[in-house]
């Protein structure tokens, strides 16, 4: 087994970013020691080997077998013609490349000044740098978009489309903006990290097409994936390691991970996809960690049910409802690798998913056709506008890092709408769970829709979405 550089490993070696296939001879950690160290410890989880069945990065055959066995039924027959609505849907569309990716704080970097002298590269700097992540996101949920047609319809001028704007990337693209130093000059770059995974399921699911998955054009393409987000998403792991986690949330380390996932698969790097899967059971020291995502259990007032407090539930529900759609995307991955991440340490994601759709449950009226674009993110302005009353959701008080103390759900952003719910859904009829908030919260956005259909600024983008169509499942 090869050595890899892990969330121990030293920042320059992180910055550097070897491929999947270097050995690095200097300060990286030996991966069977670090296996054996770690299972050794009790309650740790184990090393897999995974086996993989092409597609298995968040869809499966079986999956792309049943919906089209079913694209005539409700709900995947307006499901699909959600897809087909969206502008990034489209066959003409163009990508917009950029040399160097940024996702940087707009009042310290918008403007030509002394941080790009100081960071050595006042040279890079041109009007709206700062923000040009958002062709990325935009390119990520079209080429998602379209190879998704592909596999649904064998629509191959989509699957043309959707190539194209990876190998753009992948041409045109050198990597994360980075300083003379090589160091990101703004931890917001790493929320670039919910892009990545998007990509990859759609390069995933074009490896069929013309043999692309053989050819030494797809092989350039995972390598650029590998070595542009792999150290971005190892550099989020390696700070909650080296600090114990307790300053970044839930949403980042959920990125991260999901990036790691994604790379791991379409590069069959075992290792990745590992290190991914066991932060998430256990050894993460960060909210990604799902007993640290989860720091609190409660008995549900009005059901059988339990409630997960989740990491983010006193922050804002912005970010909280975030934490839900892409911890299901998590799970869902898993599950396409035959590892059930939904029901590990006993449902607790689910229990997670259970609370953010209860608490952001607003009055079914409230809620627009979900067949048009929806115009803002939020159903609900007061207390009445909401389902359950906000002081009857129980409520560890809480502290987190220096995020400070948190004495009850933040009602900042309650009603925020997010794709994603059927995947919780399907999983739940299928599985025998119980799951009776999210299954109300997604009848009131079905068929959900994904980018381009939730606004257009990076909220509407950071979850791939589209979970009606390829996640719901009725129950058996």
């Amino acid at each position: 087994m090869k050595k890899i550089f892990l969330a121990f490993a030293s920042t320059l070696l992180l910055i550097a970013g070897p491929s999947c296939n270097e050995i690095v001879e200097d300060g990286s950690i030996d991966w069977e020691q670090w296996k054996e160290d770690k299972e050794n410890q009790a309650d740790m989880p184990v090393y897999q080997v995974y086996t993989l069945n092409h597609p298995c990065l968040l869809h499966t055959q079986s999956d792309f077998d049943y919906v089209k066995a079913h694209i005539g039924e409700e709900p995947y027959a307006s499901a699909l013609t959600k897809l087909k609505s969206s502008q990034y849907c489209n066959t003409s569309y163009q990508a917009n490349p950029v040399e160097y990716l940024a996702r940087l704080d707009a009042g310290n970097w918008a403007q030509m000044g002394g941080r790009w002298e100081n960071a050595g590269i006042a040279d890079l700097w041109y009007e709206g740098i700062h923000n040009n992540y958002t062709n990325f996101m935009r390119d990520a949920a079209a080429a998602y978009q379209l190879a998704l047609l592909y596999k649904l319809e064998g629509n191959t001028d989509a699957a043309n489309t959707s190539r194209n704007i990876m190998m753009k990337w992948a041409t045109v693209n050198k990597g994360i903006l980075r300083n003379n130093k090589g160091e990101i000059i703004d931890s917001n770059e790493r929320l670039i990290l919910f892009q990545p995974y998007q990509m990859a399921v759609a390069a995933e699911m074009l490896r069929d097409y013309n043999g692309w998955g053989t050819t030494p054009e797809f092989e350039r393409f995972v390598t650029w994936m590998d070595e542009t987000f792999y150290p971005l998403a190892e550099e989020q792991i390696q700070v909650q390691q080296n600090s114990g986690g307790g300053h970044y949330w839930l949403n980042w380390d959920l990125a991260a991970m999901t990036t790691i996932l994604s790379i791991g698969v379409l590069s069959e790097n075992q290792d990745y996809i590992n290190e991914a899967i066991m932060y998430f059971k256990g050894v993460g020291a960060g909210p990604g960690n799902i007993r640290k995502a989860v720091p609190f259990l409660h008995q549900d007032p009005d059901s059988d049910e339990l409630l997960g407090q989740a990491n983010e539930l006193g922050r804002d529900q912005g970010h909280n409802t975030l934490c839900a759609a892409v911890m299901g995307v998590f799970c869902q991955m898993g599950l396409a690798l035959g590892d059930d991440l939904f029901a590990y340490d006993d449902y607790k994601a689910i229990a997670l998913a259970e609370y953010v759709a209860k608490y952001n449950l607003a009055r079914e009226a409230l809620y627009p056709d979900p067949m048009q674009n929806f115009s803002g993110m939020v159903v609900g302005a007061s207390e009445a506008d909401f389902e359950y009353r906000h002081s009857s959701f129980p409520f560890e008080i809480y502290t987190y890092g220096d995020a400070g103390t948190m004495t009850e759900p933040s009602q900042d952003g309650r009603g925020t709408v997010r794709p994603g719910w059927d995947y919780w859904v399907g999983y739940a009829n299928t599985h025998g769970i119980s799951a009776i908030y999210a299954t109300k919260k997604a009848e009131r956005i079905r068929p959900d829709g994904g980018g381009g259909h939730y606004s257009g600024n990076s909220g509407g983008f950071d979850q791939i979405g589209f979970s009606t169509l390829m996640g719901y499942r009725p129950k058996y």
